[in-house]
């Protein structure tokens, strides 16, 4: 069986090689590195970058842990030389595996011509006609830019540029309060920018628990952020080296750099999608719960089809639709057992200092669901490993249902709040009870504690 790929991110990667381990014939198309947006201009980069940035800030408070130093400055070539060896090192592991798994990887822009037919016109030179039984979408999304920015205009940057780091500005301005535009207010802030923050909603982080949001804007204000929420940029105007921004409210900021950061789009244009017959919800393609799309053979996963669009939900929704298009081939005919996928229990976090990280719903969220639920509250002030480190700002905040024990959810803002929510989110896709994780010995001293103290405390009350 041939399996075409369109698009080599995270999500079309994970498919292609899921196809190619059960033992389809598989071409791989991607029009410029295998990695996406996430490994080359996006999570990756940005993660190496905050790194650099977390030792920066901690130079400033050496003297709290007993130490004589002198706050780290900057080197940007060399920070941009790093952060370029992250992304090449682990692009060419990928590379590796396509090669080891006899992935063929073609280089240059793709056309759906028909279902089952990609057109490709090569990079450099050329084209070929790939026909396929079965093809999978996966071309992610791109930067959304606001309709009245210029953004060919010098000093207005999106994120490709502030990855790219070709200098550190003095002060910047920050469109869009989110998980983009506040990993980036760390990084220049920690980095010594004067960084201002202009959020059209009335919080930073829309859409997550206030208790959360309210200590990460905290900290990021103790890190010299000024926050302008619940106002927009209306125009952005260059005059001489300096920006001007005009808000709605009437103000006006200057600084050297404005940063648009309010978000993606599903990348559907240009890839002859609307030529073919598929269907679209705005500009993501429509898919039902085994990414398959209304045009027989086709799949669609990623920031293509909208949703919840982050590279480890592009990468599961890649390894279902491998599965599901194998399967549907293999059948022969008959009726396929097809995969589908569980969002309630899928992490997302946000990379702020303090780090954010959440799963599924918090207690308003669980009331406006009909379920009784209990929320309980345990602070790293009183956990030993974080006292110890000298960041104990934050706490776990959980979510059961009453009667059951059953998670609902969990925000955590706090030390290593990215790695520890995994113990929660693997309880909740296998139906672990708080009750179950307070029996489970957890290591002392650790951060995920936590946790467990959280998890104590409701299976007390539920």
């Amino acid at each position: 069986m041939r399996i075409a790929v369109l698009g080599g991110g995270p999500g079309g990667y994970a498919a292609a090689f899921e196809a190619a381990r059960l033992g389809a014939e598989v071409t791989l198309v991607e029009r410029e590195r295998l990695g996406g947006t996430c490994l080359n201009w996006g999570c990756i980069p940005a993660k190496t970058i905050l790194r650099s940035a977390h030792i920066c800030a901690d130079t400033r408070h050496a003297a709290d842990y007993g130490l004589v130093a002198a706050p780290a400055t900057v080197d940007v070539d060399a920070l941009r030389t790093r952060k370029e060896g992250v992304v090449d090192e682990l692009v060419g592991q990928i590379e590796a595996t396509a090669r080891r798994l006899k992935v063929r990887v073609v280089y240059g822009t793709g056309r759906l011509t028909a279902p089952k037919t990609i057109e490709v016109e090569f990079t450099h030179s050329g084209n070929e006609t790939i026909a396929a039984d079965a093809v999978i979408l996966a071309t992610g999304s791109i930067v959304f830019k606001l309709p009245n920015i210029d953004h060919d205009l010098e000093g207005v940057w999106t994120s490709d540029h502030a990855v790219a780091l070709s200098e550190i500005p003095r002060d910047i301005v920050i469109i869009g309060g989110g998980v983009i535009g506040l990993e980036f207010t760390c990084a220049y802030a920690a980095f010594g920018s004067k960084v201002t923050v202009v959020e059209l909603m009335e919080q930073v982080l829309p859409g997550n628990d206030r208790r959360v949001v309210k200590l990460a804007q905290a900290k990021l204000e103790e890190m010299g952020v000024t926050f302008h929420l619940g106002d927009a940029v209306e125009s952005v105007e260059r005059h001489g080296a300096r920006m001007l921004s005009t808000l709605r409210s009437g103000g006006v900021l200057e600084s050297d750099i404005v940063m648009s950061a309010v978000g993606r789009v599903p990348n559907s244009a240009g890839f002859g999608f609307d030529t073919v017959g598929l269907e679209f919800d705005r500009r993501a393609i429509k898919t039902d719960e085994h990414f398959r799309t209304n045009l027989e053979g086709v799949f669609a996963i990623g920031d293509l089809i909208g949703g919840m669009m982050l590279a480890h939900v592009a990468e599961e929704e890649g390894v279902l639709a491998a599965r599901n298009a194998v399967a549907e081939l293999s059948a022969a005919g008959a009726d396929a057992t097809l995969a589908s996928m569980r969002y309630d229990c899928v992490p997302a976090c946000v990379y702020t200092f303090p780090e954010v990280a959440v799963v599924g719903s918090s207690r308003d969220g669980a009331k406006e669901r009909g379920i009784d639920a209990v929320q309980t509250v345990s602070k790293f002030a009183a956990n030993a490993k974080a006292l110890g480190e000298g960041d104990s700002d934050g706490f776990v905040q959980l979510v059961a249902e009453k009667g059951t024990g059953r998670i609902i959810g969990c925000q955590l803002v706090g030390p290593h709040a990215v790695e520890i929510i995994h113990e929660v989110a693997l309880a909740m896709a296998h139906d672990i009870t708080v009750g179950q994780i307070a029996h489970t010995v957890h290591a002392h001293p650790t951060v995920s504690e936590v946790i467990k103290l959280a998890a104590a405390d409701a299976a007390s009350k539920v």
